[in-house]
């Protein structure tokens, strides 16, 4: 490895996803190579790198200065072939768009090639670690890191280990996403969809049935999301701004009950009374004490975000 904290990264794929992780990596100083087998969609993913690496202040990405304090060099070097660009590569990227088959296949080769100690991250939505490792000799160097574009603007990242996923792995990856300034959020288990699919699409389904039974137009949708919903949870997540409506346990209880009582008609979502309980446990163990930091916290986003969004 190149270096404790900062590893030789290997970034496969020009897609949208793969050039904002190029954007984050390069932009930290980081070592990356980028390649792809459409050699227009590569060179014109380095184009669009530096693009972005221009426009990328207060993205999160970590300024780092190297012993003379000057920037760091941080250009991506392409590939010439899928072994060219993993072959000293200490973090390989999947960040194709093809499908699970066309992923395994791709996994498979870039074993074949790369490192034994390499460790192997596919930012892919809703795949499991399980599937896209079912080709591979060396299913424990491999997990799912999935960011929403443009990824070097959002920072939180689902990690998904698999079952058969080294914790050493694990921990090492987590370890270099903070050095990105990034939010590594560890899924505890693997489920259909992983997270960020299953709660976006739960919004989804909603955004487009009241478009389609005429009870919105869609840009009245997008605002109630973007100037309402969005901006509500980018200040609090959905369990906090829950903890913090109620200020206390009787009220936390009323709070979640009415979430499965908003409507009359809809049975679909009912939450049994020890799961109930066990949840406000939770919600209480996370948060317990801090509600005025919290809440101050909040505000001070909130009153951010007006600033930047304008609404």
């Amino acid at each position: 490895m190149s270096g404790q904290n900062e590893p030789k990264v290997a970034i496969l794929g020009m897609s949208e996803g793969g050039r904002g992780w190029a954007t984050l990596v390069s932009g930290a100083g980081w070592q990356v190579t980028i390649y792809d087998p459409d050699a227009a969609q590569l060179h014109e993913g380095e184009e669009e790198i530096a693009t972005r690496k221009r426009h990328s202040h207060g993205s999160g990405i970590p300024p780092i200065l190297d012993d003379n304090h000057n920037q760091p060099p941080g250009e991506p070097r392409l590939g010439r072939s899928l072994l060219d660009a993993v072959n000293t590569a200490d973090w390989i990227i999947d960040a194709t768009t093809s499908d699970l088959l066309h992923r395994q296949r791709l996994l498979e080769q870039v074993e074949s090639v790369s490192r034994m100690a390499a460790i192997v991250t596919c930012s892919a939505a809703g795949l499991s670690p399980t599937d896209l490792c079912a080709r591979l000799r060396r299913p424990a160097r491999l997990l799912v890191a999935y960011a929403l574009d443009p990824v070097e603007q959002i920072p939180a990242i689902e990690v998904v280990p698999g079952p058969l996923t080294d914790p050493v792995c694990l921990d090492t990856v987590r370890n270099w996403l903070r050095r990105l300034g990034r939010i590594p959020v560890v899924l505890r288990k693997e489920i259909p969809g992983n997270a960020i699919s299953r709660i976006t699409v739960a919004v989804w389904r909603e955004c487009i049935r009241l478009v389609l039974d005429g009870v919105l137009e869609v840009r009245d949708v997008d605002a109630l999301i973007s100037s309402g919903l969005a901006a509500r949870w980018a200040a609090a997540g959905p369990f906090q701004t829950a903890y913090l409506e109620a200020g206390a346990t009787a009220q936390l209880s009323t709070v979640l009950r009415s979430v499965e009582t908003r409507w009359d008609g809809d049975n679909g979502f009912h939450i049994p009374p020890a799961e109930h309980a066990h949840l406000i446990r939770m919600i209480q163990r996370a948060y317990e004490g801090e509600g005025d930091v919290l809440r101050g916290a909040r505000d001070e986003r909130l009153a951010e975000l007006k600033k930047i969004i304008g609404y």
